[in-house]
């Protein structure tokens, strides 16, 4: 008999349970709820570590635990990156909030005609942007002043996935146009991606959420920022939402928003706070 045949036509058949690489009992759910989904527990979280942070002091004690969640979820992601059943266990869990390059592929391949198939990565996940949450946050608090980094994690929290909903909307709605669109020629089909609406709902969220812990007037607390300072870190922040993440000719991809937009707003507000 062909054993050697057999075992190709096996390990083909097991390829193909796995959809050519991914497993269809975790395939990516609809893009309409996995970007709503994502985008509520993105909130839903910085809301969470904002209510954490007024019980247990942000620094040094709200750093460290930001930290220690960091690399627990780093570990978690090599983890899953190496052994199929880890992975198998984090799409059950968080497949539905992920994105398709933050998920991976697997594939099925013959070790050497010897009766056996084997899963083999043909795409690594990236890390999702979960990961760089939590990183952005812990490096706000450590940087900043008590007031400013939970003005930053509140930016990050609300802004971003506001910024996506706006856009989605005014896109549904046929009026709305991305800025790759719109900066490439007229006529250029539209890609998705950071657009002019979904930017304007950026900045004007970011103005509103540094009202909630920095005051225009002279006060006790550690920051004080006029209209129009606000105005530019909502412009400079929506920028930053809209190049993170993004691979650019030349450049490569950026540095996650997740992990910019915090630090950004963060040092924005420091230096307009120290020149005023």
């Amino acid at each position: 008999p062909n054993f050697s045949s057999s075992n190709n036509l096996h390990c083909h058949a097991a390829n193909m349970r796995v959809g050519g690489g991914r497993d269809r009992r975790h395939a990516a759910p609809n893009v309409d709820n996995i970007h709503i989904a994502r985008r509520v527990q993105h909130a839903v979280t910085g809301l969470v570590l904002l209510v954490v942070s007024h019980i247990i002091p942000p620094y040094p004690v709200g750093c460290l635990l930001l930290l220690m969640a960091t690399a627990v979820f780093y570990s978690i992601h090599k983890k899953r990156v190496q052994d199929p059943k880890w992975d198998e266990w984090y799409l059950q869990k968080f497949g539905s909030l992920l994105r398709n390059h933050e998920r991976g592929e697997w594939e099925v391949v013959d070790l050497h005609n010897n009766m056996q198939c084997k899963r083999r990565r043909k795409s690594i996940p990236e890390l999702p942007g979960a990961f760089y949450f939590l990183l952005g946050a812990a490096l706000s608090t450590f940087l900043f002043p008590a007031t400013v980094a939970r003005t930053s994690v509140l930016v990050l929290s609300l802004s971003d996935p506001i910024a996506g909903l706006v856009g989605s909307w005014f896109t549904g709605k046929g009026c709305n146009i991305a800025w790759k669109q719109l900066l490439s020629r007229a006529n250029a089909p539209s890609e998705g991606g950071p657009s002019v609406a979904g930017s304007f709902g950026f900045v004007v969220s970011t103005i509103l959420c540094t009202y909630v812990y920095i005051p225009s007037t002279n006060s006790t607390r550690s920051a004080m920022l006029s209209f129009y300072s606000r105005l530019f870190i909502g412009v400079v922040a929506s920028l930053t939402e809209a190049v993170g993440g993004r691979h650019f000719p030349f450049v490569g991809r950026m540095v996650d928003d997740n992990l910019l937009i915090p630090l950004v707003v963060g040092c924005l507000i420091c230096w307009i706070d120290a020149d005023g």
